[in-house]
């Protein structure tokens, strides 16, 4: 929402989804330095990024809204997140379950379909996805990274969102199946680490 006559900035309410009173609103610029929209994955990764380190004392001395809710400027974490960014290893795995989460075209149905996920460690998730034909057959396991060789976290590994239809069409994927993986909630599992890194 708009704060009453503030163009250009939007008002965030978060809570602890427990207890109303946690509520704390935050003013956030919706355009950068340089005039351009700032995505809404910039925006959830700035405030995450910055309420890890957010002092509670400053609640007590902040603006209150209409409500009573602790009203704080987000403006300078906002665009210190977008000047260094610092992602969280949540974004990586928001970034590519939602590379799988719905199709981009709403009237084009998916060609995949995320059915679930698992964190296999702190560099690596499987997807589990099938296709809307699949019915009773079990999903596929797509490892793919969440970290790049020097270990910075990947918000970019979602090319594998294109990339897997024409592998699967073409059979290419079954160059990356791991005949070793043991996993009873899929199929097969097949590895997209180490094509995705290059390592």
């Amino acid at each position: 929402m708009e704060p009453d006559g503030q163009s250009g900035i939007g008002r965030v309410i978060l809570w602890d989804g427990r207890s109303l009173v946690t509520s704390v609103a935050y003013d956030v610029p919706l355009v950068d330095g340089h005039g351009g929209n700032i995505s809404p994955g910039d925006f959830v990764a700035a405030l995450r990024h910055g309420l890890a380190d957010l002092d509670p004392e400053c609640m007590g001395t902040s603006a209150r809204d209409a409500f009573g809710i602790p009203v704080l400027d987000a403006t300078t974490l906002v665009y210190d997140f977008i000047e260094h960014p610092q992602f969280h290893i949540t974004d990586a795995l928001s970034a590519v379950g939602a590379a799988f989460a719905a199709p981009l075209e709403a009237d084009e149905p998916p060609e995949l379909r995320l059915r679930g996920f698992l964190l296999l460690d702190d560099r690596t998730c499987r997807l589990y996805l099938d296709t809307p034909e699949s019915e009773d057959v079990p999903p596929i396991g797509i490892d793919l990274p969440l970290r790049d060789e020097q270990g910075a976290i990947l918000v970019g590994a979602t090319g594998a969102s294109a990339a897997l239809p024409t592998l699967l069409e073409t059979g290419e994927l079954e160059r990356m199946r791991k005949d070793d993986a043991q996993d009873p909630y899929c199929s097969a599992v097949y590895d997209l680490v180490s094509w995705l890194t290059g390592a």
